[in-house]
């Protein structure tokens, strides 16, 4: 028991001393680890103070760096500036040098006497952009009718007379897109010498499908007073039976047109048309079968009503289709003549040509009402003409020069023909000698008229051989033989409305010889 408590004892003892070795060795411990924490403290507050320091002058560094590029934008955009003003400096340089040596050549000029050809151009600035123009045919020409027979009474006897007729055109335009034209009809013809303003108008070039034309013009109806009637286009001397001595249409108005034209397909297939309006047709007098007379002039005007009308061409084929170039029309023309009666006309015609071919032809018909319960007035137009030009054909046994001559010739057939209830025998007597002031008692012939008396029977026929003999483009020597074959039928009716049937018309021959320059 003693030796168990002395055991404990002294356990105890050894485990007091233990503990106070570690109490005294935690606290050496203690003490070390908190001069350590406040060492590591001062480093960290040192280290934060370094860090704002640092801060700072990055953040100084970020601001000279800034006030840097600016300054070099700044210095960039001045070096530009002052690079594009010497620039400038250059060329304004250059045009001084040659604003210089302009006013030296001007000066040079002013000093100078002036040239005649630069007094024209000088004038030519000072007006514009105009041109004018002298265009037209001249023609001198030689006709024999036989006059086998007369009709209604009036004289006949044969007829053989020269001719000659010059037709100016003019053409004037100030700027591009306005013109103004005049032709001037001026002849020597079966009443001596005399004057007549054909055409006298102004066009206005709208745009490229658009243009305007006001004035004295032909009449767009059909192909014929338009693109035929002048001398040197025209293949014959004469014209159809239907734009003769008794035409269907008139052959001029005065008034507007819109006319245009528009390609729709291929090159060479094309369309083009024309309206337009006037003073209307005109008669000379109220009977059966009377002369139309247009232009229309307000004395002599029967009505206040307008004339309306229209035509359409087409060309369907194409320049590449190697088949010829065709042009198919149609026309209508309609208005008032007198006290409220109405005139309307329509037509058809064609063109054609396809190497040295050439063809053509037109149908027209037209309706005049009548005043006082008279019938109406009806008639019909029509010709058809063909022609050939032989510069392909070689005869063999011919030498080259003979030949080229041959090459120059184009033979043609033509024919026409007119229906119509009656002819006024007051139109008749007015195209005699006494008629138109002379002593002669029968029809007599004017340029481009054979003056026979079967042209002015109500049904006309008449076919006309000609042989035209081209010396250039647009000169042409013509020969024409007119076989007059009038049927039976019609009447012929005076001034006071009288009737009386025309019975049989003798045949009659005429011969036409005209040299013609186009210019």
């Amino acid at each position: 028991m003693p030796a168990r408590r002395i055991f404990s004892i002294f356990l105890l003892a050894f485990g007091l001393v233990a503990l106070s070795r570690v109490g005294l060795a935690r606290a050496a411990d203690s003490d070390g680890s908190a001069a350590d924490l406040k060492e590591i403290k001062s480093e960290m507050r040192q280290l934060r103070e370094e860090r704002k320091r640092d801060r700072e002058v990055i953040h100084s560094l970020e601001i000279k760096v800034q006030q840097l590029e600016t300054k070099d934008s700044k210095v960039a955009a001045t070096t530009e500036q002052l690079h594009a003003t010497d620039q400038k400096l250059k060329e304004t340089t250059l045009e001084l040098q040659q604003t210089n040596a302009q006013v030296q050549t001007l000066q040079t000029k002013v000093d100078a006497p002036i040239a005649a050809s630069e007094f024209g151009d000088a004038v030519s600035r000072y007006l514009g952009t105009h041109s004018f123009t002298v265009a037209g045919a001249a023609g001198g020409s030689f006709i024999y009718d036989q006059q086998s027979g007369g009709l209604d009474g009036v004289s006949h006897v044969s007829q053989n007379s020269f001719f000659f007729d010059w037709e100016p055109m003019f053409l004037y335009r100030p700027t591009d897109w306005i013109m103004f034209e005049g032709v001037i009809s001026t002849a020597f013809g079966s009443t001596g010498t005399g004057a007549d303003l054909s055409t006298a108008d102004f066009q206005i070039f709208l745009n490229d499908y658009m243009t305007v034309v006001a004035g004295l013009f032909d009449q767009p109806f059909g192909d014929w007073y338009e693109n035929q009637s002048p001398m040197w286009v025209n293949r014959f001397v004469t014209a159809p039976l239907p734009f003769g001595v008794e035409p269907v249409v008139p052959p001029g108005e005065i008034g507007v047109q819109l006319r245009g034209g528009m390609q729709f397909g291929a090159l060479g297939q094309d369309f083009d048309y024309t309206v337009w309006g006037g003073n209307g047709p005109n008669f000379s007098s109220n009977v059966l079968g009377a002369a139309l007379s247009s232009p229309t002039a307000v004395a002599n005007s029967q009505t206040n009503g307008k004339s309306i009308g229209a035509r359409f061409r087409i060309y369907p084929l194409p320049v590449d289709s190697q088949m010829g170039r065709l042009e198919l029309g149609a026309s209508t023309y309609n208005g008032k003549w007198a006290n409220g009666n109405w005139y309307n006309s329509w037509g058809v015609d064609f063109n054609y040509f396809i190497g040295n071919l050439q063809a053509r032809g037109e149908w027209m018909e037209s309706y005049r009402q009548m005043p006082d319960g008279m019938g109406s007035d009806n008639r019909q137009g029509w010709y058809v003409q063909a022609g050939y030009v032989l510069n392909d054909l070689n005869v063999p046994c011919f030498p080259d020069k003979l030949n080229g001559y041959l090459h120059r010739f184009e033979p043609l057939v033509r024919y026409s023909g007119v229906n119509q209830r009656a002819v006024a025998s007051d139109d008749i007597e007015a195209a005699t000698g006494v008629g138109q002031g002379g002593f002669q008692t029968g029809l007599v012939p004017d340029f481009g008229i054979n003056g026979s008396p079967a042209t002015y029977a109500p049904h006309a026929r008449e076919v006309a051989l000609a042989l035209d003999y081209w010396i250039a483009p647009s000169i042409v020597w013509q020969n024409e033989f007119d076989l007059e074959l009038p049927q039976n039928g019609g009447a012929f009716v005076s001034p006071s409305g009288a009737v009386t049937p025309a019975g049989p018309i003798p045949n009659d021959r005429a011969f036409l010889s005209q040299f013609t320059i186009g210019f």
